[in-house]
Parts: structure tokens; C-alpha cells; sequence
């Protein structure tokens, strides 16, 4: 077996497929420019990517691979200056290195232009000759050697590797010998002594490991990557729920751990390894959020990742799995990822490019037209996930209700995400870098999600939550939280309908406490109630973060409502001595994205917060 069975059947696809020349054409020209003009030092040190977020608006910067260390923000137009940024334009740079390696790769097996395995051999080169001189600076725990953290150094091998396998034939047995010996081997045993731990990062430097081994026929490499008690196996085994869920609960984690997986599993068939069932755990990991995502598809969006991730945006790992394991959700999930269902986005890493057309994986194994049956996305408890997914008709709501780890996790139990006829009306922003300060003081706090604050701090990162009523034919979920805050126990029932959702929040304490309930929505806001303006209500915790405060004291019922161009959201939510409900503005993924919000207070021995969502 080889990578791409049909290399003619690619060829005749750009000759006949506009979108397949798109892609051909793209891909000629962004891999040219690195045939041409790389040329890298080996006094560069590399840094965190987490690090190329604007200081001044928390956008991602624009990498310029013409303009190092420029760093300018293309939203707010601020420059960024200092090491930091200048050491992760520098990581970027060998990142993209990497990827035109593989594209180097595929265009010489289309083209049979010895320019590209010269590319090819100029980087190895660069690594292997220069590797004990290269230097990174990152945190503590992380150190890698060619691109940063240790996680990348991985990414980067199986780029490497990946397209060391399509000109393969034109490698000596020497220039082989002296790649493994001078570069793949300290580098597996740089990344050997940091697998400790069933992680997203784990998975990526044992598979690096593993396809080291297979391309150069040492099965020590492979064994290691296999066997062991954070090998392969064991990461899927003890890493994923029994519904399919990477245990640390996002959808983008998700699926850049199943990435390498991919990677790996197509190495083993055509290198004859065999993976202990690991295929079939592999495959429910691509079915699962197909089960999920929403009609437009974009995905929920629980814990950290990155900002408004969608179908389109993983849809070169389904080419893969479609190509590894056939399904009809696979074909689903493709269906909705090109085209007009085509969400632009930055390159966080893994294999998130792509563009209206694919990119090269549909090249390699798509085709123009997917099958597309609307998947039957039924009201389903996933109780090992901690979460529920709620449907009817047109209308579908998200909840996350506990955790399986505190990696990667947001202090947000109860938090629901609701989406209707193409509009996601209210959506977990998720997270940017991890350097930017929008993610330390707002999108990692509890006051950025739709739940319920206790006090004005943070949830405790508490790993408990479990269903107590499921009434699937009703779309009806009842879920409790013990112990979110010390003596303070959560529990939300809604009861979901086509364009109407019934909501009751409870705070059961026996101690008096501050509640704070709080929705994010899209749209223009309008009440039905006068409001005031106010002093700030906070100073941490995100608090400091709520623009454009005012606030209205009520004890009656109330209303609020959130128009778009077509359509209308409007909250009504039973009355209660003594409320006080603020309205305000807060941020996105960046500051020049807001949205607005309400959050109601009350004080008491426990609080029963009643609503009413209806959508026009």
C-alpha cells in the first residue's frame, strides 16, 4: 500500500476538477517561494507560538515569512516588539518549513521535479548539521530543539517524515543513515523521556516516535511508540471516553489529538504494523462529532481551543479518515465543509488550513462531491463526556455539566450553547493563545460562559457532574454538580423545543451567598426595562471586563430580547425579590469583537433562576 493508491487519478482531477486546479495552483505557488527562498540559521532561537498574540488587542499576528520579526498586528495595526515575538515568528517559520516539506513531496510525485526532493534535502540537512547548535526559549517543562516546545519538534518530525516518504526512493542509503543518526534519533530521545502522561501532547511525540521507526525499519522505534504505559494504545484506551471523546473535553483538542493517530495508522498499513484495534477507536473519534456539530456546521466549543472552529476547518483529517475507514459520516462531515459552508480561519497548527476549495488532503484522497445524507442528530446524554446535546426541529442546545480532567478545562459547569436556523445565538468563545491576556483575564474565567457565579470568583475546577433525569423523546436533561464552590451544589433543567427552551437554573446552599446568573448572545439588544448606568461591579475574575454597565432593580418579571436581520431571541425570566439585573458588552476571541450580555444578581441561602428562551 502506498500514500496515495492512484497518483494519476490526482493528476487527472487537476486537469478536469476547477477546484482541484485551485488547489494544484495554490499549492505550486506557496511551495515555490520556500524552494526558492529558504534559508534558515542556526543562531535563531525559537520560542512559543502561544506568544504571537497582539499585546495590544489580543489578536493573533499575521505571520509575514518575507517580514521577519516585523510583527505587526493586522487588526489594530499595533507593532509588537521584544524577543517573545520575534522568537515565535521564528518557531512559525520552521513550522511552515515543515508542511512545505510534505508539499515539496507530494509535487514531486505529481510532477517528477528533482527541485523539490533538493528542498527536501536542504532542510534535513540544515537540522542534521547544525542540530547540537540549535536553541529555544519556552517555558519550563516544554523545552524542545528544533521548534520550540517539544510538542512542535514532534508536529515537525511527522511533516518530515511525511514527505521524506514520497521521495523516498531518491534518498541514498547514506544520506538516510546520516538523517536518523544526526536528527530522528536524539530527537527520539528527546521526546522519549518527556511521554509521562496520557495527554494531547503525548499522542503527537509517540506517534512521531512511531512513524521514525517504521520509515526507517527500526521496530525498536515502533515498539515504543505501541507499548508501555503512555504508548499509543494506552493513550486511546485510557484518553478516550466510551463515546469517543478526548477526556479533556474539547472539540479542538479532540481532534489535534486524533491527528497523529491518523498519521500513524496510515504509516502502519503501508509499513504491514499492526495497531491492536486501534483503528476502530480511531474511527468513533471521527463519527463522534459529527454526532454534534451544529446544522451549519460549526462545532460547540467547550474549554480551551481555538475561537469558532468548524467542519471546514478539520476537513483534511476526515479526507483522511475517509481514505483510512470509510463512513457516512465522514462524507457528512465533508459535505458541510467546503463551499458556502467554508469558515476562514488562522493557522493554529495541525492540519487546520484550508480554504473555500480543500487543500492538498482533498487533492490526495476527496473528491468534488460528497453523499451529505442529513446525519440524524438526535437528543443524546453522553455521560462519560459530561455533556448533553439537546435537538428539535431546527433548534439545538449544547451543555457541558461536568469534567473528566482539569487539563485544558474552563470553570464553567452548567454552561449551554444554543444554536437555531443557522444562527448561533450564543456560543462558548472558547480561547486564543495562551500568552494573550484576553485568555488569563476573560476567556478562561466563569463570568465569559453561560452559567452561574457564586461570590464574584471562579468555579472550582470541580470534576463532578452526572445526569439525574433524561427524557430523550422530550428533549428534557436535568443535571447536577456537587461541591462547584465549597457547600455549593448546581443543578439545570431545560426542556427544549423547536424555537422555545425552558431553563431553571438552581443554587442549593445552606449558607448565604452572591448570584450571579449570566447569558452571552449575538444581536442587537433591546429591554424591556429602563436601566441606569453603573459603577463597575468588579475588579478581577473578568469582572474588570464588563463595558458599558447599566443596571435595573426589579422584583417582578422581566424581558430582554436580541435581534438580527431575520430573526429574534427573547429571554424571559421569572421575577424575585431583590434582583438586579446588569446588561453589558464583553468581549470575543478579540477586543474588536463584543457581544452583549446580561447577568442577574441576587443574595440568599441558595437562588432558582426561571427562564424562558423563544426564538421568531
Amino acid at each position: 500500500m502506498s500514500y496515495v493508491q492512484d497518483w494519476q487519478a490526482v493528476q487527472e482531477k487537476i486537469r478536469t476538477e476547477a477546484w482541484a486546479k485551485t488547489v494544484y495552483d495554490t499549492l505550486v505557488e506557496t511551495t515555490e517561494w520556500w524552494v526558492t527562498h529558504y534559508a534558515d540559521d542556526p543562531k535563531r532561537i525559537t520560542g512559543w507560538g502561544h506568544n504571537y498574540f497582539c499585546e495590544a488587542c489580543g489578536s493573533r499576528i499575521d505571520f509575514e515569512r518575507e517580514a521577519p520579526h516585523m510583527n505587526s498586528c493586522g487588526s489594530c495595526g499595533h507593532v509588537n516588539k521584544g524577543a517573545r515575538f520575534d522568537q515565535a515568528w521564528n518557531y512559525l517559520y520552521r513550522d511552515e518549513v515543515h508542511k512545505h516539506v510534505f508539499y515539496a513531496g507530494v509535487l514531486y510525485r505529481l510532477t517528477g521535479d528533482e527541485r523539490y526532493p533538493a528542498y527536501i534535502r536542504r532542510v534535513l540537512s540544515f537540522y542534521s548539521d547544525h542540530y547540537e547548535q540549535l536553541q529555544v526559549d519556552v517555558p519550563a517543562g516544554y523545552v524542545g530543539k528544533i521548534a520550540g516546545i517539544n510538542l512542535c519538534d514532534a508536529v515537525g518530525m511527522i511533516w518530515l517524515l511525511q514527505g521524506m516518504e514520497m521521495v523516498k526512493e531518491t534518498l541514498s542509503d547514506t544520506e538516510l543513515r546520516h538523517y536518523k543518526s544526526h536528527l530522528f534519533d536524539p530527537q527520539v530521545e528527546l521526546l522519549e523521556k518527556l511521554c509521562t502522561s496520557i495527554h494531547n501532547i503525548t499522542c503527537w511525540m509517540k506517534a512521531a516516535v512511531g512513524m521514525t521507526g517504521m520509515f526507517f525499519g527500526d521496530s525498536s522505534y515502533v515498539e515504543k511508540a505501541l507499548e508501555g504505559p503512555f504508548g499509543l494504545q494506552q493513550q486511546l484506551q485510557q484518553g478516550v471516553t466510551a463515546e469517543g471523546f478526548w477526556y479533556e473535553g474539547s472539540f479542538h483538542y479532540h481532534f489535534y489529538c486524533v491527528e497523529p493517530f491518523t498519521y500513524f495508522l496510515l504509516f502502519a498499513r503501508m509499513y504491514n504494523v499492526t495497531c491492536n484495534g486501534m483503528e476502530e477507536i480511531v474511527k468513533r473519534m471521527y463519527v463522534f462529532p459529527a454526532e454534534l456539530v451544529f446544522d451549519n456546521g460549526v462545532f460547540p466549543n467547550p474549554n480551551d481551543g481555538w475561537p469558532n472552529i468548524a467542519l471546514t476547518h478539520y476537513a483534511g483529517q476526515y479526507e483522511y479518515a475517509n481514505r483510512l475507514f470509510p463512513d457516512p459520516a465522514f462524507e457528512y462531515a465533508l459535505s458541510r465543509s467546503y463551499e458556502a459552508y467554508y469558515r476562514p480561519t488562522m493557522a493554529y497548527g495541525g492540519m487546520i488550513e484550508n480554504s473555500p476549495q480543500g487543500w492538498v488532503q482533498r487533492l490526495l484522497f476527496g473528491k468534488r462531491e460528497y453523499a451529505g445524507e442529513e446525519m440524524l442528530r438526535a437528543t443524546q446524554n453522553y455521560p462519560a463526556s459530561h455533556i448533553c446535546s439537546l435537538h428539535a426541529g431546527k433548534t439545538a442546545l449544547f451543555m457541558k455539566y461536568g469534567l473528566n480532567t482539569r487539563s485544558h478545562a474552563h470553570p464553567d459547569l452548567m454552561n449551554i450553547e444554543l444554536f437555531d436556523a443557522d444562527c448561533l445565538w450564543s456560543h462558548d468563545i472558547s480561547s486564543n493563545g495562551y500568552g494573550s491576556f484576553l485568555f488569563l483575564e476573560w476567556q478562561r474565567k466563569t463570568i465569559a460562559h453561560n452559567t452561574v457565579i457564586v461570590d464574584g470568583v471562579d468555579q472550582i475546577y470541580s470534576e463532578r457532574g452526572r445526569v439525574e433525569q433524561f427524557e430523550p423523546e422530550k428533549n428534557r436533561v436535568r443535571a447536577k454538580a456537587k461541591e462547584v464552590y465549597p457547600g455549593v451544589d448546581y443543578v439545570r433543567d431545560i426542556h427544549l423545543q423547536e424555537g422555545y427552551i425552558s431553563d431553571t437554573f438552581e443554587v442549593i446552599t445552606a449558607e448565604e451567598h452572591q448570584t450571579d446568573w449570566l447569558f452571552h448572545c449575538q444581536g442587537k439588544m433591546e429591554t424591556a426595562f429602563e436601566t441606569q448606568p453603573c459603577s463597575p461591579i468588579g475588579s478581577e475574575y473578568g469582572y474588570q471586563h464588563l463595558m458599558n454597565l447599566r443596571v435595573c432593580a426589579t422584583d417582578e418579571s422581566w424581558s430582554i430580547r436580541w435581534v438580527l436581520a431575520e430573526r429574534t431571541l427573547t429571554l424571559r425570566m421569572e421575577g424575585c425579590v431583590g434582583t438586579e439585573i446588569y446588561v453589558f458588552e464583553g468581549y470575543e476571541d478579540t477586543t474588536a469583537k463584543q457581544r452583549t450580555g446580561v447577568l442577574v444578581r441576587r443574595q440568599g441561602r441558595g437562588a432558582a433562576y426561571r427562564a424562558v428562551y423563544t426564538i421568531e
